[in-house]
C-alpha cells in the first residue's frame, strides 16, 4: 500500500510541477514597477499613458519616449504595470504598456488589462524577452506589439518604433 501511495504522490507532484512550471518564475522573481511621473506638453493636448515594470532598460525607454513626447507637445503620464488595474484605456489618447515575457507568456496583470478593455486600438505593447524576438500569440488584432531585447544599445531604436506607432494613432 505504501508503494502505491508513493507512486500516486509522485505522479501528482510531477503533474503539478509540469502544469505550474512556467508560472514558477513569475512567482519567485516578481518585477517591480517604475516610478510614477508626469510631464506636460501642451495644455489640452493629447495624453499618452505609459505603464512599465522597472529595469535599467525600461527606465531608459520610458525616459526616451517621454522626452520625445514632451518635445512634440504631447502630455505623458507614467505608472507601474500594477496600476493598470484601475485604468481604462479610453481615458487616454494612447496607452503604451512595457512588459517582460516571463515563462513564455504575458504578465497576468497585462493580460487582465487587455481583456478588460472594450477597444484596444490605442494600445501599444512593448514586450521584452531574452533575444527580443518573442511576441504574444493571443493578442487582440487591434493591439500593436513591438518586441525587444532588454539591451541599452537598442533603447533609441525601440523608442523610435514606439513613437512611430504613437504618431500614427494621434493623426
Amino acid at each position: 500500500m505504501n508503494q502505491q501511495r508513493l507512486f500516486w504522490l509522485t505522479c501528482l507532484c510531477g503533474l503539478l510541477m509540469y502544469l505550474s512550471g512556467c508560472a514558477i518564475p513569475r512567482v519567485l522573481w516578481p518585477q517591480k514597477d517604475v516610478s510614477h511621473s508626469e510631464s506636460l506638453g501642451k495644455l489640452g493636448g493629447p495624453i499618452v499613458l505609459m505603464a512599465s515594470r522597472d529595469s535599467e532598460f525600461k527606465r531608459a525607454l520610458v525616459r526616451e519616449i517621454g522626452d520625445a513626447l514632451v518635445s512634440k507637445g504631447i502630455n505623458q503620464k507614467t505608472i507601474g504595470v500594477d496600476d493598470l488595474k484601475g485604468i481604462e484605456s479610453s481615458e487616454y489618447d494612447v496607452v503604451v504598456v512595457i512588459s517582460s515575457c516571463i515563462a513564455w507568456g504575458l504578465e497576468k496583470d497585462v493580460q487582465v488589462f487587455l481583456k478588460r478593455q472594450e477597444n484596444n486600438s490605442q494600445i501599444i505593447l512593448v514586450a521584452t524577452s531574452g533575444d527580443g524576438g518573442w511576441l504574444p500569440k493571443t493578442l487582440d488584432k487591434d493591439v500593436d506589439a513591438i518586441s525587444s531585447a532588454s539591451t541599452l544599445t537598442t533603447v533609441n531604436a525601440v523608442a523610435r518604433n514606439v513613437m512611430t506607432q504613437i504618431n500614427s494613432r494621434l493623426q
